[in-house]
């Protein structure tokens, strides 16, 4: 079942709203199937006023509960029957696994996530049935949970407890016979205990009297004579009024039963094999029922009445921990105490309108609300600005780290929340609900009606506000307008708003220009842009004559002007060029416009022009540069990084040795990152794994200095496994003949908004497989193929291809060569535009390198054939033993260790950086002892058990301050020293007898260390350019100096400044005392560091060397990665930075990074000592580049050039034919070819 948009509740959710819901006092809204609306839209969902307050009891004979110690699969089905002791409903919850493959709660999804199934409820007159599904595609548990009326009614019931009919009853037995012995007044409690034990030896199989004689004085003191007054309901309980032979046939005349030979019969019901398979009509269940609503019934006469319940023994223990382990609701992980919350009104007020939206409790982690938000906003997306809302509003409640980042991390990838959106559209006097009726031209006629009224703060204001319209919108148009952008004929026209529009004339257009730049003349340059972007999409010859006459201060913005604007201030020749991709970022976001879009044109203009091809090493020596998919730097330095890896370089080569066939083996019984791996996954890995080698091929055998990733490996890299079958499978082109295309006979286009000019081939690159390849896209190769016309369909703006240069003459023919070089075959796109939109949004996101390492790492080993497994069902494979490392924690509870856990993992993570530090001490930090941070009262130490050929130790970035920006998340760029040479046997946890115990002085070592430091920090921390020792001493100084400006105070009468004397000389004391403590600080905390330096100078026996480390320059959400690399075997560093590498000699910043402009390192590895082979950079096998014979150009003429005498606006190409007199020449002509050159 395919579920639809809408959202849902978690697991722990539902239970709680099952156990407030009262189907007897339902309707609508219904507090168990609806969700809350938002806040604002109505009232909030709540449990009727006269609603049972349920006690739930569970029916053990007709459940299946999940065993404590084994998680479900495919084939596993749970059902929990509980009844309340109030009420004496029943409910039946049941919970089907037949379509999982991986059921919750995992680790990615630790939580059921319940949908509606509407279509799958049922209604009757006592029974009803709601149904929900798990929205994890892994998952999809069917849920039912089923309603019931009680068996017996209150008359049922009435009929035996009512004190007066027992009474009557009593009398009628005494009437009948007045000399009967031990008659009584039977008790209500008595009453229900008998038929109850009636019921009970129906249920016993093993209980052979079955018949109980009508005259029984025990049984006629409760039902009546012969069980005439209560036959109803000793029918309903299964019993038969049974009569001898001879009266059988007759009429049932009670009168005359006072024969012994009257029976009632007790039944027989059959025995249960299956409990999912039986209904409500089953006798066995129905009697079971029966019997524990009278055990309820005794409870309550009991509470109520103080009687003696005579099954008190038999306990109705509560369901609660039942149902939540039914719907697997249970677990440590699942809730957390909020300590920060303010009080228990703020929290039920948060409850009620946030956490109920988002399907949650508030009494979960942080953790599982970051997962409720996601699952929600992915199950009912319409809803994700409201659902933000929720998010934001319980952070802030909260105030907690955690959730801070999420907030953050996901204002900066766009995402607006519904409040935020509000104010906007308030700001342009629309309300909410009639939002959706005003369209984007209504919004864009506000917006620049408003602007001309508006200072400049106002009007950057009102484009906020417009800019998050148009992301909640997803229209292009609002958020171009926002930005003022004019690229597009429709923005040109709606930045000049007033009425403009296709339609509107010439003329019209420049009046209407006249009056915008009259009130604001700041205006005028992106007036000018937007007048030629007009010009150009209507070809108009008298726009462009006004564009080259009408504006006499026209100028090209020069490169000085640029690097000044860009505040830049060294010459652009001594301006380090891997500062620039950053420089340009950062110019964007906080000066975005025209200006310095032209400041970042001119100077990439005078690089281009001025350096040409940077490249001048030999291809047979020097690695090759990866281009950019646009904002691809993280993924482009993870390739380089494991192309420098020869063991990996070589399993990706050779992968058809290690990939996993999956025509001859089921689905994996290893695990992969501990979790189990889908078919789907296994051949997405190995897709991945193809992809990976065609661009190492490429890399090995190209020649030239840089390449670029195909689009299919882009995708595969951000794509999740459920959606590879958005990509066909993998298609490479067989033997094919010169001329022809594939055997398969089609390509698939490339999204060109992604891949731009991606399909353009170098010029070694025209010839593959002893055929001709066209430089054109692949959208004209597309056309072509289909036999549709080979003319490609152009966007507004776009010129035709240009068709390329020869590498002769000008003109020339070229003959094939007889047998050109075999370079890698091209690759035929297999990317579909849904697979390609989603990567791309992925993708041009500024990405973790940590994330996407271990997404990748993932894939790969997903495909590979298992060589085993580990005792945790990991598994073993090639790619893991570069990588996996064993660590292991040891709490420590009041001093005593207990054993070692393990903790698998590929790298080692440090602590976020909030001073300097080196990598020693930040590994301190984290193998240290310190409170364990699930249960602070224990301490826990970490050591390592075994060292993988390759350490990679990750240094994360993005750390929370409450002092910083209003608490908000930030990156640090505090510099971590790091070591040529790291020796790591100081944290291994054996190999020395001595290593442990040194760690241990080390331990307390430094935290009197981080003690002092805290002290010298505090003394030396001002808001002054002094520290606290010398602003004492020059406060002293000044209060000193006052008798000279009193002096001159009483000169000009003036009355004096009078200041306590005590207090001057207390300031002097105490900068003294200050100076001298400062001083001490200083020598405790250089001896304390020379002591931790020298504990491990006798053990260095375990060597690693760096051997490359990534880069990353910016702020928050967004810059720049580069990585370095080092050749161990030319013994020389490499810089690789997208499609330039170069040999990289100031290795200071590299080890000891501290300025903005060297960047701040994320992930650094090292490498084994005896390993250093492992690190290879350098693996070339350039194929030979065609060559051609000259031949002579026929009929060739000079062609006489002209000078164009016009004034043009800066940053806007013009024609000139067009703007001549009469000129219709058509904008295509000055790329035409000459028809007698031969292409």
């Amino acid at each position: 079942m395919t579920s639809q948009a809408r959202p849902g509740k978690t697991a722990p959710k539902l239970c709680q709203d099952f156990l407030i819901f009262d189907p007897l006092k339902g309707g609508k809204p219904n507090v168990l199937t609806d969700h809350s609306p938002p806040q604002g839209e109505g009232p909030q969902l709540a449990p009727h006023l006269a609603s049972c307050k349920h006690d739930y009891t569970t029916k053990s004979a007709q459940s299946v509960t999940p065993p404590l110690d084994l998680r479900p699969d495919g084939g596993t089905s749970y059902k929990l029957a509980v009844i309340c002791k109030k009420c004496r409903i029943h409910a039946d919850i049941l919970i089907d696994y037949s379509d999982a493959t991986d059921p919750c709660p995992t680790n990615a999804h630790p939580l059921h996530h319940f949908q509606r199934a509407p279509t799958q409820d049922r209604t009757t007159q006592d029974r009803i049935r709601y149904a929900w599904q798990c929205s994890v595609d892994e998952c999809r548990a069917k849920l039912r949970i089923h309603f019931r009326t009680p068996r017996l009614s209150e008359n049922d019931v009435n009929s035996i407890v009512n004190p007066e009919l027992l009474k009557r009853r009593y009398h009628a037995l005494l009437e009948e016979d007045p000399n009967r012995e031990g008659i009584r007044q039977a008790t209500p409690m008595e009453s229900l205990s008998r038929l109850r034990r009636y019921v009970k030896d129906s249920l016993n199989p093993q209980h052979n009297k079955r018949q109980i004689p009508a005259i029984n004085k025990r049984f006629q003191e409760s039902f009546g004579l012969n069980g005439q007054d209560c036959h109803e309901l000793l029918e309903k309980c299964g019993l038969k009024y049974a009569v001898s032979a001879a009266q059988e046939g007759q009429e049932r005349e009670w009168d005359l039963c006072i024969s012994p030979e009257v029976n009632w019969v007790l039944p027989n019901p059959e025995q249960i094999e299956d409990r999912f398979q039986t209904d409500e009509h089953n006798q066995r269940e129905m009697l079971e029922d029966v019997a524990i609503e009278l055990l309820a019934w005794m409870y309550k006469l009991s509470s109520e009445q103080g009687l003696v319940n005579p099954h008190a023994g038999e306990s109705m223990s509560s369901a609660d921990m039942d149902v939540e382990r039914t719907l697997a609701a249970v677990g440590s992980a699942v809730r957390e105490h909020l300590a920060n919350v303010t009080s228990p009104l703020q929290l039920k007020l948060t409850q009620s309108r946030f956490f109920n939206s988002l399907g949650a409790l508030p009494d979960f982690s942080d953790s599982l609300i970051e997962y409720t938000y996601d699952r929600q906003t992915f199950c009912d997306p319409e809803l994700q600005s409201y659902y933000f809302e929720c998010l934001e509003v319980i952070t802030e409640d909260r105030r907690t780290e955690q959730l801070q980042m999420k907030v953050a991390k996901l204002q900066s990838q766009l995402v607006v929340s519904r409040r935020d959106l509000t104010a906007a559209y308030r700001y342009f006097s629309i309300s909410i609900a009639e939002s959706q009726k005003v369209s984007d031209e209504r919004v864009i006629e506000i917006f620049q009606a408003r602007q001309s009224d508006l200072g400049a703060t106002a009007q950057e204001e009102a484009r906020q506000h417009l800019y998050k319209i148009g992301v909640s919108r997803g229209s292009g148009r609002l958020i171009s307008a926002s930005r003022q952008s004019v690229d597009t004929y429709e923005d040109a026209l709606s930045w000049l708003g007033n009425g403009a529009d296709k339609n509107t004339s010439d003329d019209g257009i420049l009046a209407i220009l006249a009056i915008k730049t009259a009130d604001n003349p700041a205006n005028e340059e992106i007036g000018q842009k937007a007048v030629a972007t007009i010009a150009k999409a209507r070809k108009s010859n008298m726009l462009n004559n006004w564009l080259l006459t009408g504006r006499q201060d026209g100028y090209t913005m020069s490169v000085d002007e640029a690097l000044r604007h860009l505040n830049i201030e060294q010459k652009l020749e001594f301006v380090d060029q891997t500062v620039l991709s950053a420089v340009f970022d950062s110019a964007r976001q906080d000066r975005p416009g025209d200006t310095t879009e032209k400041a970042i044109t001119a100077i990439q203009g005078a690089l281009a022009s001025g350096n040409g091809d940077m490249s001048t090493h030999s291809p047979e020596t020097w690695p090759v540069g990866l281009t950019s998919h646009g904002n691809t730097c993280y993924l482009n330095s993870l390739l380089q990084y494991y192309f420098s890896i020869k063991p990996l370089r070589d399993i990706v080569l050779n992968y058809h040795q290690y990939k996993l066939d999956t025509s001859t083996n089921g689905e994996k019984k290893e695990r992969v990152g501990q979790l189990r791996i889908s078919t789907v996954e296994v051949e997405g890995g190995q897709r991945f794994a193809a992809e990976l080698k065609y661009l190492f091929e490429r890399m090995i055998k190209s020649r030239d200095s840089a390449v670029k990733p195909e689009a299919d490996l882009v995708c595969r890299a951000f794509l999740k496994p459920k959606e590879y079958k958005l990509l066909d499978p993998i298609m490479r082109p067989e033997k094919d003949q010169p001329g022809q295309t594939a055997s398969n006979g089609s390509e698939t286009a490339v999204d060109d908004k992604f891949t731009d000019q991606q399909t353009v081939m170098s010029p070694t690159q025209t010839m593959t497989d002893g055929r001709k390849e066209s430089d054109a896209s692949s959208a004209t190769l597309q056309a072509s193929v289909n036999g549709d016309n080979p003319d490609v369909p152009m966007r507004d703006g776009e010129m035709p291809l240009t068709p390329p240069a020869s590498p002769g003459l000008k003109g020339q023919d070229k003959p094939e060569p007889e047998n050109p070089p075999p370079l890698p075959p091209r690759r035929f796109s297999t990317t579909k535009e849904e697979a390609l939109a989603k990567a791309e949004a992925n993708a041009r996101q500024q990405q973790d390198v940590t994330e996407v390492h271990d997404a990748i790492t993932f894939l790969l080993r997903c495909g590979m054939m298992p060589r085993g497994h580990d005792d945790e069902e990991e598994q073993e494979d090639a790619m893991r033993d570069l990588f996996s490392l064993r660590v292991t924690q040891t709490m420590v509870n009041k001093g005593v260790e207990q054993k070692p856990k393990p903790l698998p993992d590929s790298a080692i993570q440090l602590n976020v950086p909030y001073e300097p530090t080196d990598i020693y001490s930040a590994l301190d930090a984290v193998f240290d002892l310190q409170p364990y941070t699930e249960d602070p009262s224990m301490e826990a130490f970490k050591s390592v058990k075994s060292l993988p050929p390759l350490l990679q130790i990750n240094m994360p970035r993005i750390g929370y301050d409450k002092d910083r920006a209003g608490g908000a998340a930030f990156k640090s760029t505090e510099c971590i020293r790091l070591e040529d040479e790291l020796f790591l046997d100081r944290y291994l946890d054996t190999g020395h007898p001595s290593t442990l115990p040194k760690r241990r002085h080390c331990w307390g070592w430094r935290k009197q260390l981080q003690s002092l430091r805290r002290e010298q920090r505090a003394l030396a921390k001002t808001k002054i350019d002094l520290d606290g020792p010398s602003a004492v001493a020059e406060t002293a100084a000044y209060l000193t100096s006052l008798d000279d400006v009193n002096n001159d105070l009483r000169s000009i009468d003036v009355e004096p400044i009078e200041a306590d004397g005590d207090i001057t000389s207390a300031l002097t004391h105490e900068a003294r005392q200050q100076a001298e403590r400062v001083a001490e600080l200083d020598a405790e905390i250089d001896a304390l560091q020379k002591q931790l330096g020298s504990q491990f100078q006798d053990l260095k026996n375990i060597k690693y060397r760096l051997a490359a480390v990534f880069f990353h320059r910016g702020s928050y959400g967004h810059g720049h990665y580069w990585i370095y690399i080092r050749d161990f075997a030319n013994n020389i560093w490499r810089l690789y930075n997208d499609e330039r590498v170069e040999q990289f000699e100031k290795l200071d910043s590299i080890f000891e990074a501290k300025t903005w402009d060297q960047g701040t390192p994320t992930y650094a590895v090292y490498v084994a000592e005896d390993k250093v082979d492992h690190i290879q950079p350098v693996c070339r096998a350039p194929e030979e580049a065609p060559t051609f014979e000259p031949t002579s150009i026929q009929d060739s003429a000079d062609v006489e050039m002209r000078n164009v005498h016009s004034k043009q606006v800066p940053g806007i190409a013009i024609d000139p034919t067009l703007a001549s007199e009469g000129g219709q020449a058509s904008w295509d002509a000055p790329r035409q070819v000459a028809e007698n050159v031969k292409w």
